[in-house]
Formats: structure tokens, sequence, C-alpha cells
């Protein structure tokens, strides 16, 4: 009974898509580094609780292979980090907005911007 359990669940695993969501490959000069300590200078937002957790899953790769925690990053490592969901990927998409262009030069340009504009785009569910 347990072996049919675990042939299923193996199964399972290898119809399960994951998507790489970084892919490192470590300098020939690069010092011998704890990995979560390494992957949280070259990650933004990456906590070393985050690494922990993700090692623990298998979703931190290195040469292709699940490491530990305690694995020290070496020159020409291929660090891999993978998750069952795709990375987001933010395409900016350009909208023909009027501006009320109050002054413009080959080094400057001044617009009266209308009240309620967005000036910096933010993520969107799509």
């Amino acid at each position: 009974m347990i072996n049919n359990e675990e042939e299923v669940s193996s199964s399972e695993q290898e119809n399960e898509e994951l998507y790489e969501h970084h892919n490192i490959i470590c300098d020939k000069g690069q010092e011998l580094l704890r990995i979560d300590k390494f992957l949280m200078t070259r990650i933004q937002n990456l906590s070393r609780n985050k690494v922990q957790i993700a090692l623990h899953a298998g979703n931190i790769t290195v040469n292709k292979k699940n490491v530990k925690p305690n694995y020290r990053v070496k020159p020409g490592d291929i660090i891999s980090v993978i998750f069952s969901h795709p990375p987001k990927v933010a395409e900016l998409i350009c909208e023909n907005i009027p501006l009320d262009i109050i002054y413009e030069d080959d080094d400057l340009l001044v617009i009266n911007k209308a009240a309620g504009m967005v000036v910096h785009p933010a993520c969107h569910a799509l």
C-alpha cells in the first residue's frame, strides 16, 4: 500500500510543472559563502528565512542538485530558484494620454499633471 502511494506522489511530482525564477552563475572569484547569505545579496526582498524554507522544499538547486542550508557556494556553481508558479512578468503598456505641456526644450519638460494621474506603474492582477 505504501509503495502505491509513493508511486502516485512521484508521478504527480513529475506532472507538476516548475518555473525557474532565478538562474545565477557564480563568478570565478566567488568566495565560499553559505547559500542563504549569497542569495540574500543577489535577490531583492529575500530573507534568510525564505531561503531556508525554499531549500527545505527543494526549490533551490545547485548544479541541478538539492543542497542543504549549510552549503557553501563555490566559483562556477549554477544556482536555480524554481517554484510551481510562473514568475510575475511586468509588462508596461503605454497609453496615449493628452498631456498639458507647460514648457519643453531639448533638456527639460514641464507638465501640469492632472489630479489622479498615475505617475508610477503598479502590478495588476491578470
